[in-house]
């Protein structure tokens, strides 16, 4: 039930949004969306490893500098899942594109992710990614693979390796 909040949300959003995006060949600007897609948890600890399969969503928003055939930008996602043991997750990076036309951006992404995990209050970590962003005109489709690694330990003893393995498509619109 905790999944009806955010599509209303992110329909409501969708619905206003193409009356205040932009219509340029500058990929530069704001950028909001809606993130979803498969998410692949694995927990490998001192009692044995385990790895669960879910889906991912969330909302996303940035900035990118259009700086010719490059662009540099920052990125901020919070992000639910449906793995029971994992909860909240909180990402803030880069992202470098390069720009093969007017509408297309190749990328590789890198930040800070904190995440709620069941066996500790959260995790952080690092995460990276690459994914290919088409614009048609204010809209834009970004598909992307991206790792997220995270370690803990208790101070006792062996600690927790975690990471996620993620394949989302994100929708938005540039302001």
């Amino acid at each position: 039930m905790r999944a009806f909040p955010t599509v209303f949300i992110l329909a409501a959003a969708f619905a206003s949004a193409p009356a205040m995006a932009q219509d340029s060949d500058d990929n530069g600007g704001v950028f909001i969306g809606a993130v979803a897609g498969l998410d692949v948890a694995n927990i490998d600890g001192p009692f044995g490893d385990s790895a669960e399969e879910g889906f991912v969503y969330g909302l996303t928003a940035g900035y990118d500098l259009d700086m010719g055939d490059a662009l540099i930008g920052v990125e901020v996602e919070v992000a639910e899942t449906t793995i029971d043991s994992t909860g909240v997750d909180i990402y803030g990076g880069v992202r470098l594109g390069l720009e093969m036309d007017d509408n297309d951006i190749i990328y590789l992404k890198a930040g800070y992710t904190n995440v709620d995990i069941e066996v500790f209050d959260n995790l952080e970590g690092f995460r990276i990614g690459a994914g290919v962003e088409l614009s048609f005109g204010a809209v834009a489709l970004r598909g992307e693979y991206r790792y997220s690694g995270y370690n803990a330990s208790d101070g006792f003893g062996p600690g927790f390796d975690s990471n996620r393995h993620q394949f989302v498509l994100t929708l938005g619109g540039k302001f």
